[in-house]
């Protein structure tokens, strides 16, 4: 699960959404923390199914599991096992 963190970590660095020096913690509130907003968040979820080979049902499409790494990561383990 580190390595799924560290890979939306790098792609919300490499993109522009934070500054490569930033840290985040693993509940801090992506949209609180100005980091993402809506169109970040579609082109983030487009980026989590190409690179993890991934479907996001419809009702999974939660702040829950959007709005921070931990929630990101704990989707992206469940739906790829």
């Amino acid at each position: 699960m580190e390595q799924i963190k560290n890979n939306i970590l790098d792609y919300l660095k490499d993109n522009s959404f934070m500054e490569r020096g930033s840290v985040l913690g693993d509940n801090d509130s992506l949209t609180q923390n100005g980091i993402m907003d809506s169109i970040g968040l579609l082109e983030l979820i487009d980026y989590i199914c190409e690179t993890y080979s991934i479907e996001i049902p419809e009702e999974m499409l939660t702040p829950e599991n959007f709005d921070s790494l931990e929630g990101i990561t704990n989707l992206i383990s469940r739906l790829a096992k």
